[in-house]
C-alpha cells in the first residue's frame, strides 16, 4: 500500500471568529497540507452547520491549497454531523486512512451523538486526529469526548493554547502519518457481534522503548458499511 488518504476537516463556524485567528489556522493548514511531500492524496472539507466538500481526495496540492484559501465564515459547529459524513466517505477506500480535525470549539448544532461517530471510526479502523485550540480545553465535556474519540482510533488530541503549538501539532500529526501502517486479520468465525477488543505489542526488548497506537477494538460492522466491498486504490 503506498501513500495514506488524508481527510481534513476544517471548524468555519462563529467559534471559529471569536477568536479573531481565522487566518492563522488557514496557515496552519495551509502548512500541514505542503509538508506531505509524498504520495499521500488529500481531501479537504469545511464545516459549520453545514458541511461543505471543497475537494475530494486528490494528489494536487495547490487544489487543495486553493480550496483551505477561500473557506469562509459559518454559523453553528456541526462537527459530529461532519465527522460522521467524512467517516462513510473515508470508509469507500481501503488502506492506510486518516482524519486530521482542526476544531475551535464545542459542537452545538449535530444530530447524531459523538458515540456513534467513535463506534464507526473504530470499526472501519479510521485514526481521528483532533486538533483544538484552549476554548475546548475550557469546556470539559468536548475535552473528554475528544480525547476519547481520538485515543480510541488509535488517534491523537491536541489542545494547544495559541497559534504556534497548533503547527506544532500539525507537524506532529505529519510525523505519525509517516509512520502509519495497516495491519489486517481474519478473524475465526465468532458468533460476538458486540465489542472485540485489539491489543497490538511489539515482540523483543529492543523494541522496548518504542510506543504503538491502535485502536482499542471494533464491532463487525453491518453488511451494507462492510469496507471488503469497497475499492481498493
Amino acid at each position: 500500500v503506498t501513500g495514506a488518504k488524508v481527510f481534513v476537516l476544517f471548524d468555519t463556524s462563529n467559534y471559529m471568529y471569536r477568536s479573531g485567528g481565522f487566518v492563522f489556522a488557514q496557515d496552519a493548514i495551509s502548512d500541514f497540507i505542503r509538508s506531505m511531500d509524498g504520495p499521500e492524496r488529500v481531501a479537504f472539507y469545511s464545516y459549520s452547520r453545514d458541511f461543505t466538500r471543497a475537494t475530494t481526495l486528490t494528489p494536487d496540492r495547490s487544489e487543495v491549497l486553493r480550496a483551505v484559501r477561500s473557506t469562509v465564515n459559518g454559523s453553528d459547529s456541526a462537527l459530529y454531523n461532519a465527522l460522521l459524513i467524512t467517516l462513510r466517505d473515508a470508509s469507500q477506500f481501503t488502506g492506510k486512512r486518516a482524519i486530521v480535525v482542526f476544531s475551535n470549539g464545542p459542537d452545538n448544532a449535530s444530530m447524531v451523538p459523538p458515540e456513534n461517530v467513535a463506534e464507526l471510526a473504530q470499526s472501519i479502523g479510521v485514526p481521528i486526529y483532533m486538533i483544538s485550540t484552549r476554548e475546548a480545553r475550557l469546556d470539559p465535556v468536548s475535552t473528554a469526548v475528544f480525547e476519547r474519540m481520538s485515543t480510541n482510533t488509535g488517534g491523537r488530541a491536541f489542545f494547544a493554547r495559541n497559534w504556534t503549538e497548533e503547527a506544532k501539532a500539525f507537524e506532529a500529526v505529519h510525523n505519525d502519518l509517516e509512520n502509519l501502517y495497516v495491519l489486517s486479520y481474519y478473524p475465526l468465525p465468532n458468533p460476538n457481534h458486540g465489542w472485540r477488543e485489539i491489543s497490538v505489542r511489539l515482540a523483543g526488548t529492543k523494541f522496548r522503548n518504542l510506543n504503538v497506537r491502535t485502536r482499542s477494538g471494533y464491532r463487525p460492522l453491518p453488511v451494507q458499511l462492510n469496507i471488503a466491498a469497497a475499492p481498493a486504490e
